[in-house]
C-alpha cells in the first residue's frame, strides 16, 4: 500500500497542515486531532484510488478526527465512508447519534454532515481499519437509504464473510488492479455489502420498497396527465398523497427530477405519435400539443436537442437517428438512466 502520512513521536504543525492536504485531496476537509502530540503513532496508507478510496489507518496511539461545517461549507463533496474496525474501537459522535464500531464491525458516515471520530487502541495498544471512501452516486444505487444506519454493523455471518473476503483482496492487490478490473471488485464489494445489509437489518429494504412505490406512484400520475400542460410539481405530490419535500427526497433518491421524468415522457411521446400511422398526418403543432407542450416551438427546440433533428424530419426520415442508419428510441440529450421507470 502506498503511504500517505505518518507520524511518530511529535507531531509539528507542519504535519498537521501535511494531514490537512492528505485528507483534502484524498477525502475531504477536516482536521486531525492527536490526544498526546509528544508521543503520536499513527499511519496511513492508500491500497485503492478508483472508483472508490480505500485506506488503511494503523494507531499505536488514540487520535481524531473532525470535520465540522466550516470544512462543509468550503468541501462540499457528499462522499459516504464505511469504515471497517479490525483491532480496537471507532467512537462516531455526530448530530443524529453516536455509536462505538468494535472490532469486526462496521460503521457508516456521511461527510454532507458535521461528524467526530475518535480512534482508540485495543488492550494491546493498537489501532487499526479500513477505511472505504464512496462517492455519493455509487453508494445510493447499491446502499441507498444505508448511511441512515446509526450503530455499527457485525459482520460475523456468512454474507459478512464475503463482503471481507472481497476487502482483503482489494486491501491486498488494489496497487495491482487497472482501472478496468477495480471497478467491477468495488462494485461487487457494495452489492455484497447491501446483500450483507438487507439480512441484517430489514427495515433498511422496507424503506427502499416504499420509496420504489412512490416513484411507481409519480411516474403513473404523470403518465396519466401527460397531455395536461400546466401539470406542476404540487399538484403531483398533492395528487400522490405526499409533501412536495417527500416528492424531492424520492426523486433526489432515484437520481432524477420532476422535470426530467416530465419531459422524458412527453418526448417519448410525441416520438410515438410521430411515428404512428393513426397520428402521422397530424400537423406538428397538433403533435405538440397532444404531448403536453404549450408551444410547437418550445416542442420542436426540446425534440431536436433530444433526438438530434426537427420532428418534420425525424417523421419524414422515420425515426432514423441522425447519420446513423439506426432507429432514434429515446430522448438523447436527456442524460442519466431513471431509475425504476416502468
Amino acid at each position: 500500500m502506498q503511504d500517505l502520512f505518518s507520524a511518530t513521536g511529535h507531531v509539528s504543525i507542519d504535519q498537521l497542515t501535511n494531514w490537512a492536504a492528505v485528507s483534502a485531496r484524498e477525502f475531504y476537509d477536516g482536521d486531525l486531532e492527536v490526544e498526546d502530540r509528544n508521543r503520536a503513532d499513527v499511519r496511513l496508507e492508500k491500497g485503492l484510488s478508483y472508483p472508490v478510496s480505500l485506506t488503511r489507518l494503523s494507531a499505536r496511539s488514540d487520535v481524531a478526527y473532525r470535520r465540522g461545517w466550516p470544512h462543509i461549507r468550503t468541501n462540499k463533496v457528499g462522499f459516504r465512508t464505511i469504515w471497517f474496525v479490525r483491532k480496537g474501537t471507532l467512537k462516531i459522535v455526530r448530530s443524529q447519534g453516536n455509536c462505538d464500531v468494535h472490532e469486526g464491525q462496521m460503521g457508516i458516515i456521511d461527510s454532507s454532515a458535521p461528524f467526530h471520530v475518535k480512534a482508540m487502541c485495543d488492550a494491546s495498544g493498537e489501532y487499526e481499519s479500513y477505511q472505504l471512501v464512496v462517492p455519493g452516486p455509487m453508494f445510493l444505487m447499491h446502499l441507498q437509504e444505508a448511511d441512515k444506519l446509526l450503530r455499527p454493523v457485525d459482520l460475523d455471518t456468512p454474507q459478512g464473510e464475503v463482503v471481507q473476503s472481497i476487502l482483503s483482496l482489494l486491501v491486498r492487490d488494489g496497487e495491482k488492479l487497472s482501472r478496468r478490473a477495480a471497478k467491477p471488485l468495488a462494485e461487487g464489494l457494495l452489492i455484497a455489502l447491501a446483500d450483507h445489509l438487507e439480512g441484517q437489518h430489514a427495515d433498511i429494504s422496507r424503506r427502499q420498497q416504499l420509496v420504489a412505490k412512490r416513484l411507481s406512484d409519480i411516474q403513473n400520475y404523470i403518465l396519466m396527465n401527460l397531455t395536461d400542460p400546466d401539470l406542476s410539481f404540487d399538484r403531483v405530490a398533492g395528487n400522490c398523497g405526499i409533501s412536495p419535500r417527500y416528492l424531492c427526497y424520492v426523486l433526489k433518491a432515484n437520481r432524477t427530477s420532476f422535470s426530467k421524468l416530465l419531459w422524458k415522457n412527453r418526448l417519448a411521446r410525441a416520438r410515438d405519435l410521430l411515428l404512428s400511422p393513426a397520428t402521422r398526418d397530424y400537423p406538428i403543432h397538433e403533435i405538440a400539443y397532444m404531448s403536453g407542450f404549450k408551444s410547437a416551438a418550445h416542442f420542436s427546440r426540446m425534440f431536436k436537442a433530444a433526438f438530434g433533428c426537427p420532428p418534420r424530419k425525424f417523421r419524414k426520415d422515420d425515426g432514423q437517428a441522425p447519420g446513423s442508419g439506426e432507429s432514434s428510441t429515446s430522448p438523447l440529450a436527456l442524460g442519466g438512466r431513471v431509475m425504476g421507470t416502468a
